[in-house]
């Protein structure tokens, strides 16, 4: 009797189930065209048993006694696994042992195997592996564990999650709502396909609108991609909006259960289930140093054997345990920063190790060794950055801080609700520099002002004296004048109180910095140089740099710019000595701003573009915005509109990086200038219209945006201009952006001619609509090297967008 070609589970209504994984299928496709044996692994509820079938039906056909499916969910000995895998070849024999009759039975089959699900009995299904690969030259092994088989033969493959969207820097640090997904994305992430999926079949007529859009996707990214997780989120719009769903993420294991409408095994019917089978998997130091790990967003080995050794778990042990839950997909590889390899947990491993490490550590000891490990290194990173050190070395310690942010709004996070508010302001201090040069002031400044409005008065004077600077100092580019000169008056005050000069001299650098705003250039001077003395020339070198800033920006004011040249000079000095480019770009940009006003054109471009490279190696995006739009500017006074264009474009999108509405109030009037320029009155209304509506939000008037509406006006008439001013003041901020970033075709100063050959061809390509895959499909080159020469055509034609390709061919071959 001949049995059917496969056994797979496949219902029909499977295949309209499946959703996303296209390119995993093609490439494990093709790995299993070379390769004896796959083994699909990955943490519980990834997706590894779907894959695999989905895989299998596609391979079907390459395998002339078909596929066999093995569940051995049940099994974990070597004589269960020989059992449950003849019983599917029907190999049963009493003549001979149980091995020798799986071997016969598949010895002349040309035939794959798929075993699922063999991480409780790894160490007896490798051995079957190994003789069958042995002996059965035509037979394949694709394998499904959440652990790999170690097999000489094996390829691994670790099933990734589903593909997630970015999380995008908001406009508004402060917006209580996620920001929504673009329509245009909706079909692009499979995490989020997945959702809609399921959420539309639970219930009749849910849609994803611009309004639920960020919240699905913020469901998706808590849920790190994970199908089962997602599935059965999704199926909870039956009696939940997602807004609610999202908010309740935080008691994932209660809100994600199955209701029994899918067909699920009972390892899969609730979150917590999926966790508990992997977590009765390890051994007893496996188990604590996972728990204990949960205390980290991110970590490297030399932070786990200071935070999670002792009782139960030996320091030399760290690393080959870290090995084995890797082994496990319960730690995943995060990323390596300047050869240091991070690891991570998801969130849902690590919201169940964290419940698991409550239980057993009441007293909190690793949290409590965490806190201290993170103020002593963050201590001495920041005492370091504030001597001679090597720029490559500064480099080095900011991406780490990078890479350790969300770690540090944790660990404050925790002090705060432990009364360890000292340590939170320690940690806070310790970051100040680090905020500055990322452009973090909205972030850092709140994190701060939770740690000052806890127990204020049990707070040490000087840390809060010190703390309370800092706050005025964050919000100085943030906030309205009285607010901020309130701030500082606190800081000045509390500093005064507990004769702390670093405090002082801070909260007087703030004061001076705004007399930039008011106008009261004298009294800000005064602050500046008393600010001045309580630095002296072994004081705190990022206050004493700063000052030296505002006193240059007040003698430019005051008409003296020699006077500011001096001072910059000296800053660019301290700062070579320490090797420090940050403060030297600074200081380099104000130079350049300086010489524009003077007329030396080429001297202010110079300064500007080594200034610019600072900021763009730094990746700081408001500091990237700032000098980009003097560089704008200085185009536009040589008559180089093109080179302003860019150089616009740049500080546009640096602003909206910068989550700061008041630098993309800046671009916005910037590029007003432009569309004047460009003799667009109207485009330009348009623009300083809605830099005005952010301006009145923030309550950061401008007489620059007074005087741009007013030269609209003498172009085009009052109501003219006013009809352009309200045009786009009702759209979102990223719709703003996509059309201020959309320059109307402008008179060619670069030829089609100047495009090669190649660029020409790929740009009738994109004219026809082709994305980057297709045109590398159809000149067979890489995407990678099609986007190149895309941004090249963009570049050298001076447009931001396919679109304004449109029409381009014509243009080229018209006399």
């Amino acid at each position: 009797m001949s049995h059917p070609r496969h056994n797979l589970p496949l219902s029909a209504g499977e295949f309209i189930r499946f959703v996303g994984r296209e390119r995993d299928i093609v490439d494990l496709g093709r790995l299993l065209d070379t390769s004896r044996m796959v083994t699909l692994t990955g943490t519980g509820g990834i997706g590894k048993t779907r894959l695999a079938l989905h895989l299998a039906e596609r391979v079907l056909r390459r395998f002339s006694d078909g596929v066999r499916f093995v569940d051995l969910s049940e099994a974990s000995t070597l004589d269960q696994v020989l059992r449950t895998v003849s019983g599917v070849l029907h190999a049963v024999d009493g003549t001979r042992t149980t091995v020798e009759a799986v071997i016969t039975a598949l010895r002349t089959q040309n035939l794959l195997l798929f075993l699922d699900t063999c991480e409780h009995a790894a160490g007896p299904v490798a051995e079957l592996c190994r003789a069958v690969l042995r002996d059965c030259p035509r037979v394949r092994v694709l394998a499904t564990s959440r652990q790999p088989l170690h097999l000489p033969e094996e390829n691994v493959w670790r099933v990734p999650p589903l593909s997630l969207p970015a999380r995008p820097t908001p406009t508004d640090p402060y917006a209580a709502e996620p920001a929504p997904l673009p329509r245009r994305d909706a079909q692009r992430y499979e995490s989020v396909r997945l959702f809609v999926t399921r959420a539309h079949a639970a219930r009749a007529g849910f849609e994803m609108t611009r309004e639920n859009s960020g919240y699905i996707a913020e469901i998706c990214r808590m849920l790190d991609g994970m199908p089962l997780a997602i599935e059965l989120a999704a199926a909870r719009v039956r009696v939940l909006s997602v807004q609610q769903i999202l908010h309740r993420l935080d008691d994932r294991f209660q809100l994600l259960t199955s209701d029994g409408s899918e067909d699920l095994p009972p390892r899969q019917r609730t979150l917590r289930a999926v966790l508990e089978w992997s977590h009765d998997l390890l051994s007893e130091p496996e188990r604590l140093l996972l728990h204990r790990l949960s205390v980290f967003g991110t970590w490297h080995r030399e932070m786990a054997e200071e935070v999670c050794s002792g009782d139960g778990v030996d320091p030399s042990d760290i690393l080959p345990l870290h090995f084995s839950l890797l082994d496990k997909s319960l730690v995943v590889m995060d990323t390596e920063i300047e050869g240091t390899a991070h690891y991570r947990l998801t969130e849902t491993v690590r919201a169940y190790a964290a419940e698991q490490l409550a239980a057993e550590d009441p007293r909190e000891e690793r949290w409590e060794r965490y806190l201290d490990f993170c103020v002593s290194s963050l201590e001495a990173t920041a005492e370091g950055c504030r001597g001679p050190m090597r720029w490559r070395e500064r480099m080095r310690r900011l991406r780490l801080l990078d890479h350790h942010r969300e770690n540090h709004a944790r660990v404050v996070s925790w002090a705060l609700s432990r009364g360890r508010v000292d340590e939170a302001l320690r940690v806070c201090l310790a970051l100040r520099s680090y905020w500055t040069v990322r452009g973090l002031a909205a972030e850092g400044s709140r994190i701060l002002e939770q740690v000052l409005a806890t127990d204020p008065d049990g707070q040490t004077p000087h840390l809060r004296a010190r703390a309370l600077a800092l706050r005025a100092e964050l919000r100085l580019d943030l906030d309205a004048v009285p607010h901020v000169s309130t701030l500082a008056g606190y800081a000045l005050e509390a500093a005064r109180a507990c004769r702390d000069a670093e405090a002082a001299a801070a909260a007087l650098t703030v004061l001076a910095a705004l007399s930039l705003r008011t106008g009261a250039l004298e009294e800000g001077v005064g602050h500046a140089e008393r600010a001045l003395e309580r630095t002296g020339p072994s004081g705190d070198p990022v206050t004493g740099a700063a000052v030296l800033g505002v006193l240059a920006q007040l003698a430019r004011r005051r008409g003296d710019p020699d006077r500011a040249v001096e001072y910059l000079e000296q800053v660019i000095a301290r700062s070579r000595s320490l090797d420090d480019r940050w403060g030297m770009a600074r200081s380099l940009h104000l130079l350049g701003s300086i010489a524009a006003e003077q007329q030396e054109l080429d001297r202010a471009r110079a300064l500007f573009t080594e200034a610019l490279a600072v900021f763009e190696e730094l990746e700081s995006a408001p500091a990237t915005a700032r000098c980009s739009r003097e560089l704008g500017r200085l185009h536009m006074a040589e008559g180089s509109l093109l080179e302003a264009r860019e150089a616009l474009a740049t500080c546009l999108r640096m602003g909206f990086a910068s989550g700061r509405r008041l630098e993309v109030a800046h671009a916005l009037e910037a590029l007003g200038e432009l569309a004047l320029a460009e003799d667009e009155p109207e485009r330009a209304a348009a623009l300083v219209g809605v830099a005005a509506g952010l301006r009145t939000v923030l309550d950061r008037p401008s007489a620059e945006n007074v005087r741009l509406r007013s030269m609209a006006e003498q172009r085009v008439g009052t109501a003219v201009a006013a009809e352009a001013w309200n045009a786009w003041r009702s759209l979102p901020l990223e719709q703003v952006r996509d059309r201020a970033l959309a320059f109307p075709r402008a008179p060619r100063t670069a030829e089609p001619a100047s495009l090669t050959p190649r660029e020409r061809e790929i740009a009738e390509l994109a004219e026809q609509g082709l994305s980057n895959r297709e045109i590398a499909e159809r000149l067979t080159i890489s995407p990678a090297t099609a986007a190149r020469h895309i941004a090249n055509i963009f570049r050298k034609l001076s447009i931001s967008s396919r679109s304004q390709l449109t029409g381009w061919a014509s243009l080229r071959d018209s006399p």
